[in-house]
């Protein structure tokens, strides 16, 4: 293959990663779970650069923000105007480089494009790398620092040594600390493996020193970070019996909880009852897993390969256990960390195969049927969420703009949204209080609408001066909410109602 070919197949691979992580926008406006709160976070680190980022528009959370704050502070650098148009590609671009990095790594340690084309394809079409960079977050961020990171811990061992390697590596993970907390149980997890399969403890030691330095850059904020991550595993912990529950229709206070909604820690919705549902959408959104043992006992697992094989294995471990043993999901859902397998998980199978002859060996083999088996999850990912009707994550229903617009002309007041994911979106729009958090800091006031309501909306709306409710119909039922007189009806639009919750004495 040609320098020519190569950097033709190379940019048609980027595209298609690009275009795969983008589909499930095309022709909607942009949306995402937790876009609209680093929008947020971005628009306050603005106006008053610092650590110390607060947003007093979340009535729920902590006013000072905890969260680990490199993503949201590099956000802030781009201009309001522009990032308000274009924050729908920065985690897709942030993984595609990510591709580029493993698919120059891969040329530089074997010196075959082949393998380097295979890698960066397998990862192109990486299911859980797809439905992870739909919205902005700093997953992305943290995949591709957690791979940053750890070729400069391995390349600090492995190799004619030298001590920039060294430091590379520790600055490289102190920033992974101020990233993201998946990307940083993973780092820690993998160093530790590294240090203990191949019996070089340099590279837990490396990881272990990281911290104090993440901790001296940012001023003792990642104290603050950690503290936020107990806050979160508490909560869940603690609500562990009721994970998944409907806010409203399992609440006591309306009637709930509905018949085995507290029978075992589950969460519900796509694919998320229950243990073998959880398994079964971890290896769906990762078939290469699949593929990893068989391409692992191949007798080239030297050097490199064998560090990479490591870090593969150790975290596709870290997931399923984190499945598995319930507990460990207070951390997240174990297919979390399989974003930062995909990595060296796509390098090991695409240097099993080694030559395009090596297409027809069993790790070819296998290989190409995952990937089948990954374009097969990806479409299904993309009919799914298009064809989700209510609580949509992707993209912005617009009956939702509409009533943020028509806020604009109304008197001031707060924000109450059933489902409450679209708060971070109303607030972001409409500049006003919201009724929600979970986001930053304690997760005491939290605990009112999460996660189930613990007292009526309308009367816990007003006892903290909300003033307005915006309900989506086709996710809890108007007869349900049983509204008092207190409440107006201002606005219908797409599916949406907009009620003012003060604009007549209840009776």
């Amino acid at each position: 293959m040609d320098s020519t070919t190569l950097l033709v197949a190379a940019t048609a691979i980027g595209a298609l990663a690009f275009l795969a992580r983008t589909a499930v926008l095309l022709g909607r406006e942009p949306g995402g779970v937790d876009s609209w709160y680093y929008l947020c976070y971005a628009r306050a680190f603005r106006r008053a650069p610092g650590l110390k980022v607060r947003l007093p528009q979340y009535l729920l959370q902590d006013q000072q923000q905890s969260y680990a704050p490199v993503f949201p502070s590099l956000l802030a650098l781009i201009p309001e105007k522009i990032l308000g148009r274009v924050f729908w590609a920065i985690s897709p671009g942030i993984d595609c480089l990510t591709l580029i990095l493993l698919f120059l790594l891969a040329l530089k340690l074997t010196a075959a494009p082949t393998v380097a084309v295979i890698a960066a394809l397998a990862y192109a079409v990486s299911p859980t790398l797809i439905s992870e960079t739909r919205a902005l977050s700093p997953r992305s961020f943290g995949v591709l620092l957690h791979a940053v990171s750890l070729v400069l811990l391995l390349r600090a061992s492995i190799g004619i040594p030298h001590w920039t390697w060294t430091a590379g590596a520790l600055l490289s993970g102190a920033f992974v600390y101020l990233s993201s907390a998946t990307a940083s149980a993973s780092y820690v997890f993998v160093a530790g493996a590294l240090s203990v399969i191949l019996g070089e403890p340099r590279h837990f030691l490396i990881a272990i020193a990281a911290m104090p330095i993440a901790w001296a850059v940012s001023l003792g904020h990642l104290g603050r970070v950690f503290a936020n991550y107990a806050h979160a595993v508490r909560y869940w912990v603690r609500h562990r019996r009721t994970f998944g529950s409907h806010p409203i229709l399992d609440s006591p206070i309306y009637g709930g909880p509905r018949p085995g909604a507290g029978s075992r820690p589950r969460e519900l919705g796509f694919l998320g009852q229950g243990l073998g549902p959880q398994m079964l959408r971890l290896l769906g959104e990762n078939p290469f897993l699949l593929v990893l043992p068989l391409a692992g006992s191949s007798s080239w697992r030297t050097g490199w390969s064998q560090a990479l094989f490591v870090w593969a294995a150790s975290i596709s471990a870290f997931g399923v256990i984190s499945t598995v043993v319930w507990p460990l999901r207070a951390f997240g859902p174990g297919r979390n960390y399989m974003k930062s397998a995909i990595f060296p998980t796509a390098y090991i199978l695409a240097a099993a195969i080694g030559t395009p002859k090596g297409l027809m060996s069993a790790p070819g083999l296998a290989t190409l049927a995952a990937l089948g088996a990954s374009m097969v999850s990806v479409i299904f990912f993309l009919v799914y969420m298009r064809g989700k009707k209510n609580e949509l994550t992707a993209h912005v229903p617009p009956g939702l703009r509409a009533l943020a617009l028509r806020l604009a002309s109304l008197p001031e007041g707060g924000v109450v949204c059933l489902p409450g994911g679209y708060s971070d979106y109303i607030t972001y729009k409409t500049g006003r209080a919201v009724l929600w958090g979970g986001h930053s800091g304690s997760l005491d006031k939290f605990e009112l609408v999460s996660p189930v309501w613990r007292e009526r909306v309308e009367d816990a709306a007003r006892t903290r001066g909300v003033r307005y409710l915006i309900v989506e119909r086709t996710w809890v039922d108007l007869g349900v909410l049983a509204l008092d007189a207190g409440c107006v009806l201002l606005a219908h639009e797409g599916g949406f109602d907009l009620y003012d919750l003060l604009a007549a004495p209840p009776r």
